[in-house]
């Protein structure tokens, strides 16, 4: 694309002598410098997953030069102290005389405007800025230098900030903008606060003060300024952390706040479908391998989903490993479509979140298997189980005739045929069975929901627990807890809401799938009820639906609650 002199044109723009605030909307023409409307031709746009901004528009509004050359197609300009020049034809750059690439760094917008990554284009010319995800806004602030140099000691950095207005309500987010430097061009390296809030809940006066390192080690004065909180309330602060708490985030809560906001959420009515198309083979009792032995076995032929979670509690090595074994005349294809694997580790609750992440991204590493007729394979042969050890294993397999899966805590270094003979060993609780039902597929409406409103996961009321048969045992047998049923669930019409999860069961840590995107919950330590509730996603009221896939894992507690929070 070759760029025209109407693209850029020649630089006329002066320096401005006061701080600046620019707000620019992503995707969208107006923008607003100073509080006054603007058109822009190219607004801000996302890249490859990067935030872009309009180099002309900035240079314009800022005070530095972009120049457009249509001769040689180049574009010459000053940011802040680093000149740059651009071939626009060739794709390369010159910055501060040492050549680089155009890409990541620029791109040109479909109108065939440049545009500059933001973060670079920030660092460059010394400006701040806030993106503010709830009105897709990048907010700017630039304060020249040439307004902003004081007198007295050059050396050091100099501490400032402001509010984005004079008085907030109770409860109200308050934004801070950050107008400190460093006169020597060193640039801020640590800032410490003083009662910075993110919101006040006490009305009347209060001081906030800042203080800055420069690079050099160089300590600004304090810098303090006062905010009035009047005596109006807009938010609670549960109902500020459901409005403004981080996503992936605690929302600390007491008791009294968890029955007000979460525990008193009504239920959603779910129209759900059990999917019997892929069988459930779970091996999980006993959990605790104290002999080596078969810990289960069944026949599976078509679609199924193996699910193992043991520790070794024997003062001696145990040989984990799920053998395969063809009994019929023809060869058996061993497919497998998505597996979550975890090895050996002595951290329970690790290798049962590890294991839930990795089915839920999905990736597969195992070649398929073909068994021979009257032929056994080791489909699963894991490092040797030490003392205290445990693995979880889920793998969503598809064979083309029938084959038998025999789950064995195997004597290390014996071969697979004497696994095959060793004694069935009795249950001893959790779970153990072959399920109909591995797909539990959840759907409501909540355009008609008055206030908070909940489903639950693993209570055996809402969510009522799989009955399968555990072949050992010969009798009927539930999944007590679900482990290894992988949940679909829509809500549409969700409308502008949190949506957060309440660990009711005690000790969790898990993973789920929010519109596709991995959410870890939590994605350090782990989540109790005392903990108050964990901030998952938040909805701007244009969705349509949120689709949510989770599975139980393997040592966590069950029930949990996932709230459907409205903010409107």
């Amino acid at each position: 694309m070759t760029l025209t002199l109407g693209s850029f044109g020649s630089f006329a723009a002066a320096a401005p002598s006061t701080a600046m605030k620019v707000w620019l909307y992503v995707d969208k023409n107006e923008a607003f410098v100073n509080g006054s409307s603007t058109i822009l031709t190219s607004p801000a746009s996302v890249y490859n997953g990067k935030m872009y901004v309009p180099v002309k528009f900035l240079g314009d509004t800022f005070g530095f030069p972009v120049v457009y050359d249509p001769v040689t197609n180049t574009i010459a300009m000053t940011a802040g102290k680093t000149e740059v020049w651009i071939d626009l034809t060739l794709r390369t750059t010159l910055v501060d005389g040492l050549p680089g690439t155009f890409a990541p760094t620029f791109a040109i917008s479909p109108d065939g405007k440049l545009m500059a990554q933001l973060t670079w284009m920030m660092d460059r010319i010394g400006a701040k800025y806030e993106y503010d995800a709830v009105l897709n806004r990048v907010e700017v602030v630039y304060a020249p230098f040439s307004a902003e140099l004081p007198s007295g000691d050059g050396s050091k950095p100099i501490a400032k900030f402001t509010f984005g207005k004079p008085s907030y309500k109770m409860g109200e987010k308050v934004q801070y903008i950050d107008l400190s430097y460093d006169v020597e061009g060193d640039g801020i390296q640590y800032v410490s606060w003083k009662n910075r809030e993110e919101a006040f809940f006490k009305p009347g006066d209060h001081q906030v003060s800042l203080q800055v390192t420069d690079s050099k080690g160089n300590v600004s004065d304090w810098f303090t300024k006062t905010i009035t909180i009047e005596n109006d309330t807009m938010y609670s602060p549960a109902e500020f952390q459901m409005h403004h708490a981080k996503t992936q985030s605690f929302v600390k809560m007491n008791s009294t706040e968890l029955n007000q906001y979460i525990r008193s959420a009504a239920p959603l009515s779910m129209a759900v479908i059990r999917d019997d198309s892929r069988k459930l083979l779970v091996s999980d009792s006993p959990e605790n391998i104290t002999e080596y032995g078969v810990l289960y076995r069944d026949a599976v032929e078509g679609k199924a989903r193996l699910y193992a979670n043991h520790i070794n509690m024997m003062d001696a090595d145990v040989q984990f490993a799920i053998i395969a074994t063809n009994h019929g005349r023809n060869p058996v294809a061993i497919k497998t479509e998505r597996q979550g694997e975890v090895y050996p580790s002595v951290f329970v609750n690790l290798i049962g979140y590890q294991a839930s992440v990795d089915f839920l991204v999905g990736d597969v590493n195992k070649p398929e298997l073909t068994v021979q007729p009257g032929e056994s394979k080791a489909y699963v042969y894991l490092p040797k189980l030490k003392k205290g050890q445990g693995i979880n294993l889920v793998y969503d397999v598809e064979t083309n005739n029938d084959v038998t899966f025999t789950f064995a805590a195997m004597l290390p270094n014996d071969p697979m045929e004497a696994a095959l003979t060793y004694p069935e060993l009795a249950y001893n609780g959790h779970v153990r069975g072959t399920f109909p039902v591995s797909e539990v597929r959840m759907e409501t409406d909540a355009s008609r929901v008055n206030g908070a409103a909940k489903f639950t996961i693993g209570d055996d009321a809402e969510d009522v627990f799989v009955e399968g048969y555990d072949v050992f045992r010969r009798q009927i047998v539930e999944n007590k807890g679900n482990y290894g049923v992988m949940y679909h669930v829509r809500i549409n019409n969700p409308g502008k809401a949190a949506l957060v999860m309440l660990a009711r069961g005690g000790v969790f840590k898990g993973a789920l799938k929010i519109n596709g995107e991995m959410i870890l919950a939590p994605a350090s330590g782990v989540i109790t009820a005392l903990d108050g509730v964990f901030m998952l996603h938040r909805t701007t009221g244009t969705e349509r639906y949120i689709d949510i896939e989770l599975t139980p894992p393997a040592g966590s507690n069950l029930p949990i609650d996932i709230v459907l929070y409205p903010l409107d």
